[in-house]
């Protein structure tokens, strides 16, 4: 018997409209649903793994508690009510000698609701939940807020006159979003200008490409706006009405000259001030959001202010083909995660204890409070508010020094879920350290990840396509239908969470069943429930353009804060100005003579996403070892040639992975792939699917010298190495790792 059903994939960030393919009741195929509105019938590489993924012999089926050493690998399979009351009973304990913020939670990117860890965290009364934001998207989202009182989600790119593809790969991080959107805006005579260190494959279709030197963007911004203001290329209307700041901003600029530009970033300064005019003479423009800023390190905070105020100062804010952050019509009305989070609830008395807060204000609580505040002032509806996952956030490296030190208090208990922390925290070794430390560590995930090893205990997690969601957007929400029942005792993270919570005190404010319900919840403003909202796809909201002329920005002073008040008060720079990065060849000559190359990592590959999709035959036959590519001169120097093992090595420790030489990489320069690991190896110390074998983020750093003085943000890229031919067996290599 066959059958179609709709459904939706969520195995990278988008939520694709699906079709299941059903013989007897399993699925055998998934294709692209050709009446959904957003994605049209496309799916990428990854959504085409979907059934690989369901069906995976290696899927984690049923809880699993720890009944060895850990690490040993010894499980005992339990049912979900005996894990969920032991869990419970052992944290209640640990909050009883350790007051709650002893519980700490690491997280990745969507996979799941995020809300509900935050309401559970927040009525457990623990402030200390971190993970991955730091370095994907909440710079950026954090630091708009502060700006101009919301991020921008819906830049429409179709429409503009000018994209500048800044730090994103599109066709391999956004294929089925961005990259189509792309191909219209240059149909339609957009001007396109590259900035990336790499030829990426959107660089042949360019009108500039800008080969700048990794972590030097905020200069090459900073250059922009000067050149803007001096040539009077700004709007002079919008700056002069709806901004603070601008004689500051103008005087803290004046050093970056095109000459000054060239000499920090590599690019010719003719180019500099080329692509300056390009941008600011071709209105509405757009840059859309790349992970290639927020992943720099010291400067990581500051690019996200400095591509906010180039937005602003040539009048690109909330305009027809410019840059939108606003909600649209009856969208706004809908109940969203903020609504949910209830961060109300975790008093100030357990706020201060939130770890990192001291060195990092603007990311923690006083950062979040103060933006939420200002952004409050405006109408309801008319603005997302600042969800606290986004920008309310322990740091990671202060939570794994508690865990190992025990200060400034004991760390004793973490949950992780969709996330894989040996594989997306830096310094894994120092997250190894931690991991091994913990009293408690409970995990949630589909597959017996190196992280899950060295749980406690494991609990199964629902495919997207075994559980429902709301796609919520400032301009539409799609209903995202279940398409199966879940198998086995797979189950979703609200009821893992709502499990916990109605056993540990909270059963009042667990009022929904099921998650649909709270998706009833949600759309009742609009008169709709989610399976009204289902038989209609979703809904669009009607675009109002330039609303601040009646409410004002969502800042302190209702205008964009080109100089931020935010961060004036929190101790950091209310202007950006440009940091060398510590490992650079500017920045420690002396280093980069031991370490002649510069580092980059977390380059987006298909049909890989992060650390996931390793196990899958299908994803393994494209891409069956890690890569670091090299420029062919670079390589014939090194006596290295095509498919060699490599040693790549900082001064934090090396990884092995295969040799691919290719030209987009400028000489100076390699790129290494992120998130290895090996699932067909055992699932035990000492191998633990070798995780130390060629993970990237074994090379990365996180000392406070490296991270933004913001919110502490580490860099995943301008770092400094050498790559040397492998000449040592595997063991030596481990030995010494």
């Amino acid at each position: 018997m066959q059958e179609i059903r709709r459904s939706y994939c969520g195995l990278c960030h988008p939520r694709c409209g699906t079709l299941l393919h059903l013989e007897n009741g399993k699925v055998v195929q998934v294709t692209g649903d050709p009446d959904h509105p957003i994605t049209k019938g496309v799916i990428c590489e990854r959504g085409r793994l979907m059934v690989d993924h369901l069906y995976h012999p290696d899927r984690l089926n049923y809880p699993l508690k720890r009944v060895g050493k850990k690490g040993a690998g010894e499980w005992r399979q339990i049912s979900w009510e005996q894990a969920l009351d032991e869990v419970a009973e052992k944290l209640s304990g640990l909050r009883k000698q350790y007051g709650a913020e002893t519980l700490t939670f690491t997280h990745g990117t969507k996979r799941t609701y995020h809300w509900d860890c935050r309401r559970f965290f927040n009525l457990f009364g623990s402030p200390n939940t971190c993970g991955v934001n730091t370095i994907c998207m909440c710079p950026s989202y954090a630091t708009e807020f502060a700006t101009y009182g919301g991020m921008i989600m819906g830049s429409e790119v179709p429409a503009a006159k000018c994209v500048v593809l800044w730090g994103c790969n599109a066709s391999q991080s956004s294929p089925v979003n961005l990259s189509p959107k792309l191909i219209a805006a240059r149909k339609n005579g957009a001007k396109l200008i590259i900035i990336d260190p790499r030829r990426i494959n959107e660089v042949g279709k360019a009108d500039l490409w800008l080969q700048i030197r990794p972590g030097t963007d905020l200069a090459l911004m900073l250059g922009w706006i000067r050149l803007i203001i001096t040539e009077n290329l700004y709007d002079s209307d919008f700056v002069s009405r709806w901004t603070i700041g601008f004689e500051e901003l103008k005087d803290a600029v004046e050093p970056y000259t095109p000459e000054k530009v060239s000499e920090i970033t590599s690019v010719p300064a003719g180019l500099v001030t080329e692509s300056a005019r390009m941008y600011a003479a071709n209105s509405p423009a757009v840059i859309p959001f790349g992970l290639g800023l927020d992943k720099q390190g010291v400067n990581s905070t500051q690019c996200a202010r400095g591509r906010a105020i180039l937005r602003a100062i040539t009048g690109n804010l909330e305009v027809p083909g410019g840059e939108v952050f606003s909600l649209a019509g009856n969208v706004g009305k809908i109940r969203d995660a903020e609504y949910f989070e209830l961060n109300e609830m975790l008093p100030e008395s357990q706020r201060i204890k939130q770890l990192g807060v001291d060195r990092y204000p603007f990311f923690g609580f006083p950062g979040w409070e103060k933006t939420s505040a200002a952004n409050k002032k405006l109408p309801e509806g008319y603005m997302a508010a600042p969800e606290a996952w986004h920008s309310n956030l322990a740091h990671a490296r202060e939570v794994m020094n508690a865990i190992i030190t025990g200060k400034p208090y004991p760390v004793t208990a973490a949950i992780t879920l969709a996330n894989n922390p040996l594989l997306a925290l830096p310094n894994t070794k120092r997250v190894f350290e931690a991991l091994q430390a913990l009293q408690l560590y409970v995990v949630v995930d589909y597959y017996m990840t190196p992280s899950a090893a060295m749980a406690d205990y494991v609990f199964p997690a629902a495919s997207t396509v075994e559980t429902s969601e709301l796609w919520l957007t400032g301009r539409f929400c799609m209903a995202c239908p279940q398409g199966i029942e879940p198998m086995y005792e797979r189950r979703n993270s609200y009821d893992f969470y709502r499990g916990l919570g109605m056993r540990l005190g909270q059963e009042e404010y667990w009022p929904w069943e099921r998650i649909e319900d709270v998706y009833d919840h949600c759309l009742e403003p609009i008169g709709l429930t989610f399976g009204q909202m289902v038989d209609q796809y979703g809904i669009f909201g009607e675009m109002e353009y330039r609303r601040y002329e009646r409410f004002g920005f969502g800042t302190p002073s209702g205008k964009v804060e080109l100089k931020s008040s935010i961060f004036e008060d929190l101790g950091a720079d209310p202007l950006p100005q440009y940091r060398e990065p510590v490992w650079s060849p500017a920045g420690s000559p002396a280093l980069a003579e031991q370490y002649p190359l510069i580092l980059i990592t977390g380059s987006r590959f298909m049909p890989m996403y992060h650390s996931e999709q390793r196990q899958i035959d299908k994803a393994r036959k494209k891409m069956p070892d890690p890569l670091v590519s090299i420029h062919p001169d670079t390589a014939k120097q090194l006596g290295l040639s095509e498919g060699d093992w490599a040693v790549i090595s900082t001064p934090l420790g090396s990884i092995r992975q295969r040799v691919k030489i290719s030209d987009v990489m400028h000489p100076r320069m390699v790129d290494i792939q992120h998130s290895w690991w090996f699932p067909e190896r055992g699932a035990k110390l000492p191998e633990l699917c070798g995780v130390f074998e060629s993970n990237a983020n074994i090379l990365c750093p996180d000392d406070p010298e490296f991270c933004s003085p913001e919110i502490g943000s580490w860099p995943h890229s301008a770092l400094l190495c050498r790559v040397e031919k492998e000449v040592e067996d595997m063991n030596t290599l481990k030995r010494k790792s």
